[in-house]
Parts: structure tokens; sequence; C-alpha cells
């Protein structure tokens, strides 16, 4: 079996599971985690001994679950990067710009604390006063209005929550052999992953169809396949 830790329904670029080999697991369905630390994200998801594999910001969490299992096992990471503060404001802007009308200014991103849970609180508050607030003034009633208010809610914060468990650096020591998949553009993020054996395989394609082309297929077969004969050694 094969771990898949994507976010779903994000991005317009293939995902994971465009690699088409059998045996794929996703993680990552509703209802999504909403923690805003790597661990802790990680502490939510079902999991088991098999290699994991993840795309971009996803590669995080996937660290933390290996981490978790407390033995090495392979990663196969695609374009993994860190997200950031920014990216985390731009999600936040992305969700209060879906709901019409004015209202009260957005809880300060600077306030961002190490431990977010406090962000993502006041992050729900707000987000869910503001959606009150907008279908309220439409006329609707508060036993219409209860269910779509907290589905925006929940759709939102469970994005928010994934870009913070995916911020910031990692631990350092090694969780086992690791492959990184680059498209023809993308930068080396080595630097951030953990310390260990590193695979890097280059792929002459742009990012949107990276997971789907062939010669990553190939190389990811190729390295889960060495990886297996190395354990069962």
């Amino acid at each position: 079996m094969l771990t898949i830790v994507d976010y779903p329904g994000r991005r317009p670029e293939a995902p994971v599971t465009a690699l088409g080999l059998d045996g794929m697991v996703t993680l990552l369905t509703d209802p999504l985690p909403v923690e805003g630390t790597g661990p802790a994200y990680a502490a939510r998801l079902d999991d088991g001994p098999d290699p994991i594999l993840a795309y971009c910001a996803a590669s995080a969490i996937a660290v933390h679950l290996a981490r978790r299992s407390g033995r090495p096992r392979p990663l196969v990471l695609f374009d993994p990067m860190p997200t950031t503060d920014d990216d985390v404001a731009r999600a936040y802007a992305d969700a209060i710009a879906q709901v019409p009308g004015g209202g009260e200014p957005p809880v300060p991103i600077e306030e961002l604390p190490a431990e977010p849970e406090p962000f993502l609180k006041a992050v729900r508050e707000d987000l869910t006063l503001r959606a009150e607030t907008a279908l309220r003034a439409q006329g609707l009633g508060d036993d219409v209005i209860a269910e779509p208010v907290a589905h925006f809610a929940r759709q939102h914060l469970s994005y928010l929550a994934y870009l913070l468990a995916a911020r910031g650096a990692l631990p350092k020591e090694p969780i086992g052999p690791m492959l990184q998949v680059l498209s023809r553009d993308h930068p080396d993020h080595r630097d951030w992953l953990p310390e260990g054996e590193l695979t890097t395989l280059r792929i002459d394609s742009d990012r949107a169809g990276l997971t789907a082309h062939e010669s990553t297929r190939t190389g990811v077969v190729s390295f889960l396949s060495a990886t297996t004969r190395r354990q069962q050694a």
C-alpha cells in the first residue's frame, strides 16, 4: 500500500494519484483535521507502515507522520516546500473576500503565535460572524443560515490549519530514505528536509504535469522497488 498525503481540491495541478500506482490510499479526506501544528495534524491521521507520497506543502505533514511512526519508512516528495505566514495571510484574505459586505477588520496575521490554536479559534469566530452577518442582511433567518455558515467556516479553517501545520522548520533527525521529485523550475528545498539519505530526481515537466509525467512514475517505482529490496535483504 502507498499512503498519499495531498490536500484535496485546492489546485489545478495533477494530484499525486495521477501516478496511477496500485494500492494508493489518500489520508486527507473530509472531515479534515483542524490542528495548527505539524505533529498535532499528523496525530489526527490514520496511518500504517507503508511508504508515504506527498505533494508540495503536504511534504511537511508527511515528515511528521513518518516521525510519529518511530521507524524508517520511504518518503516520496513532489516539489516539496514549506508554507509561510504570507501563505496563511493570503488564504485568510481569500476567505474574507468571499463574504459580501464590509465588517470588522480581520484577525491580525502578525499576531500568529508559535502555537496557533488561539489564532485558529479567533479566525473561526471571525469567519462565522462575517458569514452570519452577510446572510442575515439578505433577510435569512438563523434556522436557515446555520448549516451554510458552519460549512463555510469549516472549509476555510481546515485549509488554514493545513497551511499552519506545514509551516516553518522541520525536525532534522533522519526518518528514512527520501526521494524528492522536482519539476523543471521548482527550487531545491533540501535544506528544509530532514537529514539522511536523499535522492533528487529532476523531471523535464512543468509543475502542473509533474505527477502525471511518465518519467516521474518510472522514477518513483524504481525508488520504491529499491527501498523494498533493501528492507527485505
